[in-house]
């Protein structure tokens, strides 16, 4: 098949023709082409009619008719599609059957009726077949008007990138109209947070062996959780390749949501026969277009054919694996039609270092401590190891990727970050009304457990300085589990009934993620409600009360303060654990492991110590160093003479 052939069926379709203005164009392209008709006499349309009949060419096939050939046979085409698909790309790619099909359309002439004729359509049904092949139909090309009002042939995302890329053999066209195969650079276990992995990768492992239709994997949360990831680990573990549809080639070249739309249903017809296949449509945000939620029962903004999305998400051969950031414009016609629904929220504590220590050796960096406390501090931070640790690759950063991490998590907090001083906890240096160490060491077994939620809350009580916010991320550690914290900041609003608002949503949020809710400063938000001047004062106070009572996950609240709580509050917890200064016995032990020497005498006399005040005269160090153990005594009884005597609790 060469552009002879391609020329000569059209030209033979348009015959003799008696408008004299159309002849005189079509004489001016035979004059233009004599040689290549090989027209010895006059260079006109009749003798350019009779070349063509007559004669033959034996010119090599195009590339791009070679590569049209290998798509038919892939897309196992019909006769009639097979040999449209090679005019659509003759007229649009090759000299000769776009000037021939330009003239006749500028005379306004039907380009799609004479190429369908040429297909082998009958004259009546021409058009018609043209608009319902299949190179129509898979958004493989087109018809559209010039600002000229001509009509011409357009090919569309797919087919220009095929044809530009592609060599003729099946493997590549595959490869170019589908896209590689993705790889995955995680494992299950990385995504041990997430306790429905084992039951997905059994879903896609039955629909490949099932040939099942209709298989629908949706997975949203917010950007930088690893949806993607996940998606490509998930089809890896179940045994299947993965290839992504319609996404932006290596040119940058962008295609639309009616191109990925049709790069999808492409990809189902290619990959469908071969089995043992899996799609991914990243941001499905592109398939529901600006679709939003509105009154009633529809979508505003939907753009599109209900009815077709519905009935692509029925009838899909291959499985397929969409992601998004926002489940809430996701029309519940196309969530009824998911096979699973899956939340993707901030990875564990323990995940986050399995991904850190990972990143940080593909990426050939020493993560440092302050960044594994950024973890701790701010969970979302494990949204921006790659990107992070890259950046200090590239800067050769001796902070191992903490200055890069610290600056996108401010960003995306739209605020200060979290303190990610590395604080070890020893438990020994609690001072505490309750066994620490067997309580933290209970919950963490506890929370082990699967299907059980732990239900349970914390009263942390104290001077300054005590422990009580350290306390909290060692427990939510060892619970494996993102700590969030909320101050009272955080919450108290000017509106009546915005607290309120905000309290709901705090809890709310911390039981869909699976977090450990921290309430720093709860005096201010369990406050005795005798005080209360306003009856919205007291509604605040009820508001945390009541989700106390139903929350199924761990809370922990902190307060220097305790003598202010509402008494109906302190009911509330389970355990409520008094921090007081350290007793002589810690106070030594303390002095030893914070300055690595033994404590000297007068140790038993400073009864205000907390742990704190032996982390503040460590950090002096690295600007005044001590001259003995004497000196940081003195040291450690200023830094304890600046705290306020602690009033006796009255229960």
């Amino acid at each position: 098949m060469n552009e002879w052939t391609m020329v000569r069926s059209m030209a033979l379709r348009i015959g003799a023709v008696g408008e004299e203005r159309l002849r005189r164009a079509l004489d001016g392209w035979a004059g233009a082409q004599a040689e290549w008709l090989t027209l010895d006499g006059p260079h006109d349309w009749a003798s350019a009619l009779i070349a063509l009949d007559l004669a033959q060419s034996d010119e090599p096939t195009p590339h791009v008719l070679a590569i049209a050939d290998v798509l038919a046979q892939t897309l196992a085409l019909d006769a009639f599609d097979t040999t449209l698909l090679r005019l659509l790309v003759a007229v649009d790619r090759l000299p000769r059957a776009a000037g021939l099909a330009e003239v006749w359309s500028e005379h306004g002439r039907n380009l799609p009726s004479l190429l369908g004729e040429a297909a082998g359509a009958a004259t009546i049904d021409a058009d018609r077949a043209v608009r319902h092949s299949a190179a129509l139909r898979l958004g493989l090309a087109g018809f559209r008007a010039n600002r000229q009002g001509v009509i011409e042939v357009h090919l569309r995302w797919s087919l220009e990138k095929l044809l530009d890329r592609a060599t003729a053999d099946s493997a590549s066209v595959i490869s170019t109209l589908i896209g590689p195969a993705q790889e995955a650079r995680l494992t299950l276990p990385d995504f041990a947070h997430v306790p429905d992995c084992a039951f997905l990768v059994r879903l896609l492992m039955g629909a490949s062996r099932d040939r099942a239709s209709g298989v629908n994997i949706l997975i949203h949360g917010p950007p930088g959780t690893g949806k993607t990831e996940l998606a490509r680990t998930l089809a890896q573990a179940a045994g299947l390749s993965l290839h992504g549809v319609g996404e932006a080639d290596d040119d940058g070249d962008e295609p639309s949501r009616w191109e990925r739309v049709c790069a999808l249903q492409l990809a189902q017809r290619v990959m469908g026969p071969s089995g043992a296949t899996a799609l991914l449509f990243d941001e499905m945000e592109d398939l529901i277009g600006d679709a939003k939620p509105s009154d009633g029962d529809w979508m505003a903004g939907r753009q599109g054919s209900k009815v077709f999305i519905n009935r692509l998400l029925e009838t899909n051969d291959v499985p397929v694996i969409w992601t998004t950031n926002a489940l809430g414009n996701v029309d519940a016609a196309i969530l009824r039609r998911m096979s699973f629904v899956l939340e993707l929220d901030l990875p564990t504590p323990s995940a986050a270092r399995r991904m850190l220590k990972r990143i940080s050796l593909e990426e050939g960096i020493t993560p440092s401590r302050r960044l594994e406390a950024l973890l701790d501090s701010a969970p979302e931070t494990a949204t921006v190891l790659r990107v992070a640790a890259r950046a200090a690759r590239l800067a050769g950063d001796a902070e191992g990727a903490f200055r890069p991490a610290v600056a996108l998590v401010r960003a995306l907090r739209g605020g200060d970050v979290p303190s990610a001083d590395a604080e070890q906890v020893d438990l020994d240096l609690f001072e505490s009304t309750v066994p620490l160490a067997p309580l933290l060491a209970q919950l963490a077994e506890n929370a082990g457990k699967t299907g059980e939620d732990l239900d349970v809350s914390l009263l942390l009580m104290g001077p300054p300085d005590t422990g009580k916010t350290a306390l909290a991320h060692h427990l939510a550690r060892a619970l494996d589990r993102p700590l969030v914290v909320k101050r009272a900041s955080d919450l108290l609003s000017r509106w009546v009934g915005g607290t309120e608002a905000a309290i709901a949503k705090a809890f709310g949020d911390a039981r869909e993620r699976g977090h450990v809710l921290l309430f720093d400063e709860v005096d201010s938000l369990l406050f005795d409600r005798g005080s209360a001047n306003n009856s919205w004062e007291a509604g605040q106070v009820n508001e945390m009360l009541t989700w106390l009572d139903r929350h199924p996950l761990p809370v922990i609240a902190a307060t220097n303060h305790a003598d202010r709580l509402d008494a109906a509050a302190l009911r509330r917890f389970v355990f409520k654990i008094d921090l007081a200064p350290l007793g002589p016995s810690r106070a030594a032990m303390a002095f030893e492991r914070f300055f690595g020497m033994p404590a000297p005498a007068g140790i038993a006399n400073l009864s205000h110590l907390t742990p704190g005040d032996f982390a503040a005269v460590r950090r002096q160090l690295r600007h005044q160093p001590a001259r003995d153990a004497g000196d940081l005594l003195t040291r450690l009884s200023s830094e304890g003479a600046w705290r306020p005597t602690r009033t006796k609790l009255g229960f």
